[in-house]
Protein backbone atom coordinates (compact mmCIF):
# COMPACT_ATOMS: atom_id res chain seq x y z
CA UNK A 1 0.00 0.00 0.00
CA UNK A 2 2.86 2.35 0.77
CA UNK A 3 4.33 1.82 -2.73
CA UNK A 4 1.03 2.74 -4.39
CA UNK A 5 0.62 5.80 -2.20
CA UNK A 6 4.19 6.86 -3.00
CA UNK A 7 3.51 6.56 -6.73
CA UNK A 8 0.35 8.65 -6.48
CA UNK A 9 2.10 11.34 -4.43
CA UNK A 10 5.18 11.42 -6.65
CA UNK A 11 6.35 14.88 -7.68
CA UNK A 12 5.78 14.16 -11.39
CA UNK A 13 2.15 13.07 -10.98
CA UNK A 14 0.51 16.51 -11.06
CA UNK A 15 2.70 17.43 -14.03
CA UNK A 16 1.61 14.25 -15.86
CA UNK A 17 -2.06 15.05 -15.22
CA UNK A 18 -1.57 18.59 -16.49
CA UNK A 19 0.15 17.26 -19.63
CA UNK A 20 -2.72 14.84 -20.14
CA UNK A 21 -5.29 17.62 -19.81
CA UNK A 22 -3.31 19.84 -22.20
CA UNK A 23 -3.05 17.06 -24.79
CA UNK A 24 -6.80 16.48 -24.48
CA UNK A 25 -7.43 20.16 -25.14
CA UNK A 26 -5.12 20.06 -28.17
CA UNK A 27 -6.95 17.02 -29.51
CA UNK A 28 -10.25 18.87 -29.07
CA UNK A 29 -8.88 21.84 -31.03
CA UNK A 30 -7.74 19.53 -33.85
CA UNK A 31 -11.21 17.98 -34.02
CA UNK A 32 -12.84 21.43 -34.07
CA UNK A 33 -10.57 22.51 -36.96
CA UNK A 34 -11.37 19.28 -38.83
CA UNK A 35 -15.11 19.81 -38.40
CA UNK A 36 -14.79 23.42 -39.59
CA UNK A 37 -12.87 22.26 -42.68
CA UNK A 38 -15.50 19.63 -43.44
CA UNK A 39 -18.27 22.22 -43.14
CA UNK A 40 -16.38 24.54 -45.47
CA UNK A 41 -15.58 21.82 -48.06
CA UNK A 42 -18.14 19.01 -47.74
CA UNK A 43 -17.67 17.40 -51.19
CA UNK A 44 -13.92 16.78 -50.91
CA UNK A 45 -14.44 15.52 -47.36
CA UNK A 46 -17.10 13.07 -48.55
CA UNK A 47 -14.87 11.88 -51.39
CA UNK A 48 -11.98 11.33 -48.99
CA UNK A 49 -14.27 9.45 -46.59
CA UNK A 50 -15.62 7.30 -49.45
CA UNK A 51 -12.08 6.50 -50.62
CA UNK A 52 -11.05 5.56 -47.12
CA UNK A 53 -14.17 3.42 -46.76
CA UNK A 54 -13.34 1.59 -49.99
CA UNK A 55 -9.81 0.95 -48.77
CA UNK A 56 -11.11 -0.51 -45.52
CA UNK A 57 -13.70 -2.59 -47.38
CA UNK A 58 -11.06 -3.96 -49.77
CA UNK A 59 -8.75 -4.81 -46.88
CA UNK A 60 -11.49 -6.79 -45.14
CA UNK A 61 -12.57 -8.47 -48.38
CA UNK A 62 -9.05 -9.55 -49.32
CA UNK A 63 -8.45 -10.84 -45.78
CA UNK A 64 -11.64 -12.90 -46.05
CA UNK A 65 -10.53 -14.21 -49.46
CA UNK A 66 -7.16 -15.22 -48.03
CA UNK A 67 -8.87 -17.05 -45.16
CA UNK A 68 -11.25 -18.77 -47.59
CA UNK A 69 -8.37 -19.82 -49.86
CA UNK A 70 -6.44 -21.14 -46.88
CA UNK A 71 -9.43 -23.27 -45.89
CA UNK A 72 -9.84 -24.53 -49.46
CA UNK A 73 -6.12 -25.28 -49.74
CA UNK A 74 -6.19 -27.16 -46.44
CA UNK A 75 -9.24 -29.11 -47.60
CA UNK A 76 -7.70 -30.01 -50.97
CA UNK A 77 -4.61 -31.34 -49.25
CA UNK A 78 -6.83 -33.91 -47.56
CA UNK A 79 -9.14 -34.62 -50.50
CA UNK A 80 -7.89 -37.06 -53.14
CA UNK A 81 -6.86 -35.55 -56.45
CA UNK A 82 -9.07 -36.85 -59.28
CA UNK A 83 -7.23 -35.36 -62.25
CA UNK A 84 -5.80 -38.77 -63.11
CA UNK A 85 -9.26 -40.21 -63.77
CA UNK A 86 -9.93 -40.72 -67.51
CA UNK A 87 -13.35 -39.04 -67.40
CA UNK A 88 -11.72 -35.83 -66.20
CA UNK A 89 -9.40 -35.39 -69.17
CA UNK A 90 -9.78 -32.24 -71.21
CA UNK A 91 -10.41 -34.06 -74.53
CA UNK A 92 -13.52 -35.73 -73.06
CA UNK A 93 -15.01 -32.37 -72.07
CA UNK A 94 -17.21 -32.01 -75.19
CA UNK A 95 -18.65 -35.49 -74.74
CA UNK A 96 -19.36 -34.84 -71.07
CA UNK A 97 -21.09 -31.55 -71.92
CA UNK A 98 -23.26 -33.31 -74.50
CA UNK A 99 -24.22 -35.93 -71.91
CA UNK A 100 -25.04 -33.25 -69.37
CA UNK A 101 -27.24 -31.40 -71.87
CA UNK A 102 -29.04 -34.62 -72.78
CA UNK A 103 -29.60 -35.35 -69.08
CA UNK A 104 -30.87 -31.84 -68.48
CA UNK A 105 -33.10 -31.70 -71.57
CA UNK A 106 -34.07 -35.28 -72.50
CA UNK A 107 -35.38 -35.91 -76.02
CA UNK A 108 -38.31 -38.00 -74.76
CA UNK A 109 -39.76 -35.06 -72.90
CA UNK A 110 -42.81 -33.63 -74.74
CA UNK A 111 -41.56 -30.10 -74.22
CA UNK A 112 -37.90 -30.85 -74.81
CA UNK A 113 -35.32 -28.39 -75.97
CA UNK A 114 -32.46 -29.41 -78.18
CA UNK A 115 -29.33 -27.31 -77.85
CA UNK A 116 -26.82 -27.62 -80.63
CA UNK A 117 -23.25 -26.52 -80.75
Amino acid sequence: MGDLQMRLNAPGMPRNLADLRRSGQEAGEVVERLVADVRTNPVPALLIAAGFGLLVFEAFRSAADRRRLAVVAAGSAVAPNDRHLPENHQDRMRERLDDALEDSFPGSDPVSVRITK
